[in-house]
Order: structure tokens, then sequence, then C-alpha cells
């Protein structure tokens, strides 16, 4: 699945020398995310709903789905709208909702002091070195920081960025050594959200996970 490989959460202290990240932030943010495929490059938009610490994101429109992250709670909801039923799964892949760990021990950080303008909230380049690899991550202190539970889903395989960085604040835009943008911020909408929209409705009918093959 394109989005649980694409967005994620975990870790780092780089940016902790700095000022803190921004308290709680309350509302919608649009993402749009890329990857490239054997069928060509494939571009889809996830709504990232924060409150109280909740996470929702909601993802392929109408009969998509959404993912829950409760504040608390150390276990994920995965809604089916179209079909009125709900998933239950285990909090995996680097413990959302809870503090982050130090950043890979072969991965450098570089803080480069330019900072840019995305959605607009401005946002610091910080790049991420791995070998002879490197991306360009924007993180903004003004959302707070980014836990997103769609990486539960992704097995615990998640891009050297997320795991250094993604824990000091938001990322609004990231850019690969190709120049490729896997993951960009597009419109922030502060507003308050419904609190039923963080729980599961009364009217859903539970269903087991999928199994892992």
């Amino acid at each position: 699945m394109l989005l649980a490989t694409s967005i994620g959460m975990p870790a780092s202290s780089v940016m902790a020398q700095g000022a803190p990240v921004a308290p709680a932030f309350e509302g919608a943010i649009t993402i749009r995310l890329s990857a490239r495929t054997p069928q060509g490059m494939r571009t889809e938009q996830a709504e990232y709903l924060v409150r109280d610490g909740s996470v929702r994101v909601n993802v392929g429109g109408a009969r998509g789905m959404a993912v829950l992250a409760a504040a608390g709670e150390q276990k994920l909801h995965l809604l089916m709208p179209a079909q009125r039923s709900y998933t239950e799964l285990p909090m995996t892949a680097s413990a959302l909702l809870e503090a982050a760990g130090a950043p890979p021990a072969d991965a450098q950080i570089t803080r480069t002091g330019r900072t840019e303008t995305v959605a607009g909230l401005s946002c610091e380049h910080v790049m991420v070195s791995r070998g002879t690899s490197s991306t360009d991550v924007c993180l903004t202190r003004e959302l707070g920081r980014y836990v997103n539970p769609l990486d539960a889903m992704s097995g615990g395989n998640l891009p050297v960025w997320q795991q250094a960085l993604a824990a000091e604040g938001f990322p609004l835009k990231v850019t690969m050594s190709d120049g490729g943008v896997p993951f960009q911020v597009l419109t922030v909408e502060r507003r308050v959200l419904p609190r039923d929209l963080f729980a599961v409705p009364l009217d859903y009918t539970r269903t087991q996970p999928p199994r892992r093959r």
C-alpha cells in the first residue's frame, strides 16, 4: 500500500536543541503522497485529523478507509465506512503516541538553516543522509509532533528520514536525492473537530483483521 509506506512517525533529537515543538494543534491537514510503481508514478491524498493527541487518517475518499489512533490506547482501529465495519489492530511500528527513541546510528543529520514556506507555514530544511542516499525534510514546529497510525500498517519498514526526524516536528515537504517528492502538505486548516470523529461509530460491525501473507 502506497500510504502505509509513504508516511510515518518516529524519532530523534537533532532539533531538540532549538525551540520546543509547538503545543497541540487541532484541525485538518491534507497531504499528497507520491510513489513510483511498476505502472508508473502513483499519487493520492490523505486527510490527517488531529484533536487532543488523537489522530485520524482518511484515505481513498468516500469508499476508502480511516485509521484511528486514540491517545492513551495501545491499539488502532481500521474503519471501512462503505461496509460500516471496523477492525481492531495492535499498536505496532514504533510505539505510536509515545516518546520517540534515537535515530539510526548510521544516519547523518544536518540542519541547513534554510527555510521555506509550505502550505502557509514556515519550515526548516534538514538533510538526512545514510550511505549514498540523502533526503531533504522541511520541518515545522507549528503543527506539533508527527504521529501517523498508518505507520503501524507498514510492518515497521519506515524510511530513515521518518525514524530520524519526524518526532521533532511535522514534515511539510520531503525531497529525495533524485528530486522526487513523496510527501508534501497541501493545506492546513485549524478548526475544532467533533470528538466522535476519533471513535468507532456505535453502528459499525467488528470484523477480523486480514491475514498477512
